[in-house]
């Protein structure tokens, strides 16, 4: 092995310190803008910064996800409506006191049921079994045993199981068909999670049309019957765009004056004009040059995000009204428009909201790729319309013959959209539909 020693010339292109900070003051939100400017005022004085009116703030609760995301098809009455939380989320705490007759209680069973609610998991599982919590009290595990089985009554049913098998098997107490249930879920809970009806037949001596209808009732059943409760405050979010539309005309607005707008102070730039110390007039300098650059960013933001949304409302007008599906579109297709890199569109959008007439938007969900329309158009149609229609098919067939997924194929490319069985299947499962097996009812 030969080692030489020698020079070479080259070119290579790197982002600056101060690309890099404009960069990332285009990734965010209004949010935390907000927080980045009131730093930057406290450090720099010549950075003026006042905050905008709080009553303008925009939130949305992060409540119905599937709502959320994908509109809720309302009414456009003409004033911008916003999803709210009906109220702060119940408490484990209040829940389960208000069903307990506390003046029938004594003194050591209350400590047994403060224990018990303070060691359920978030599913509603206490993993705490009777001895284990008589020991930890220092009292008898049958007064334990007692509290537990009224703890056990209250609702919602299931709660205080001590893991899913006797969750659902408080839930399937009293329901049609009790005995056959039971079996199933004591002995066959993984046949049910993989789907194994045969299993199940052999084992009970039922029928496969029996074993279905069992199956479709367990699976009917609450497996976290905390689901929706606990101490944990609604999630709100604040939309970075806001799109409302009037007699045809749209109207784009960044939501992001309440936040306020940063400026140069007029006094120190007076005292820096006034300075004699070439020390202290460098400094001043220096500041300023860091407060323009600052308001250059913010302002070069606004611009880049109306401008992606004038590219994203020029695409998807119907499906913002909520009158159409999300057609295809990429980031490379809005950077051509605004003549920037596609890593710019893609940190501009990071992590914000759109609010439109059909509802609240993450931007990044508005961007898919498409797929070969009818008339051979590829990228004609979005994956989200395909999974759409797909699931309108499914819903709309024969439950006693389902479709296989060669004939969704073809029912797909009778309606313009031209797709494999593999990918049919692909998105099947992305939608958690099963395979014609499954879906096949008696």
């Amino acid at each position: 092995m030969e080692i030489k020693v020698g020079i070479s010339l080259r070119i290579k292109q790197s982002l600056s310190q101060v690309q890099m900070e404009s960069l990332n003051i285009l990734c965010m939100s209004a949010a935390e803008l907000q927080e980045f400017l009131q730093n930057e005022e406290i450090e720099n004085p010549l950075m003026e910064y006042s905050l905008g009116e709080h009553g303008k703030e925009q939130s949305i609760t992060y409540r119905e996800t599937e709502r959320f995301y994908n509109g809720g098809g309302r009414e456009d009455s003409g004033e911008r409506e916003l999803y709210e939380a009906a109220g702060d989320p119940e408490s484990v705490e209040e829940l389960v006191t208000m069903q307990l007759p506390w003046e029938r209680l004594d003194t050591c069973a209350r400590k047994i049921v403060d224990f018990c609610i303070h060691s359920l998991e978030q599913s509603g599982y206490l993993p705490l079994s009777a001895r284990e919590i008589a020991k930890a009290l220092e009292t008898d595990t049958e007064r334990v045993e007692r509290v537990l089985t009224q703890l056990k009554a209250l609702e919602p049913c299931g709660i205080f199981a001590s893991g899913l098998e006797e969750c659902l098997l408080m839930q399937a107490a009293g329901l049609e068909r009790e005995q056959e249930l039971v079996k199933i879920i004591q002995n066959h809970l993984q046949d049910v999670a993989e789907g194994k009806i045969s299993n199940i037949s052999r084992a009970t001596g039922l029928s496969s049309m029996e074993v279905r209808k069992l199956i479709h009732i367990i699976k009917g059943l609450n497996p976290r019957p905390l689901n929706g409760y606990g101490d944990e405050r609604a999630q709100y979010i604040i939309p970075d765009i806001l799109l409302s539309c009037k007699e045809g005309q749209w109207n784009i607005e960044l939501n992001d004056r309440w936040a306020g707008q940063p400026a140069i102070n007029g006094f120190y730039v007076h005292m820096m004009e006034a300075a004699q110390d070439e020390e202290l007039k460098g400094y001043f300098e220096e500041k300023l040059r860091r407060a323009r650059f600052i308001i250059n960013a913010v302002e070069q933001r606004r611009r880049t995000l109306l401008g992606i949304t004038r590219g994203i409302l020029e695409r998807q007008e119907r499906y913002l009204l909520g009158k159409g599906s999300l057609k295809s579109m990429t980031l490379e297709q809005i950077a051509d428009e605004l003549a920037v890199h596609k890593s710019t569109v893609s940190r501009a959008i990071r992590d914000k909201y759109l609010l439109a007439p059909a509802g609240c938007f993450l931007l990044r969900n508005l961007f898919t790729t498409g797929i070969a329309a009818e008339d051979g158009n590829a990228g004609g149609v979005s994956r989200s319309a395909v999974k759409k229609k797909l699931k309108a098919l499914v819903a709309a067939e024969d439950k006693r013959r389902p479709c296989s997924d060669e004939q969704l194929a073809e029912s797909l490319r009778k309606a313009g959209m031209a797709v494999s069985r593999r990918t049919v299947a692909k998105y099947r499962t992305e939608l958690g539909i099963g395979g014609t097996f499954k879906r096949r009812e008696v």
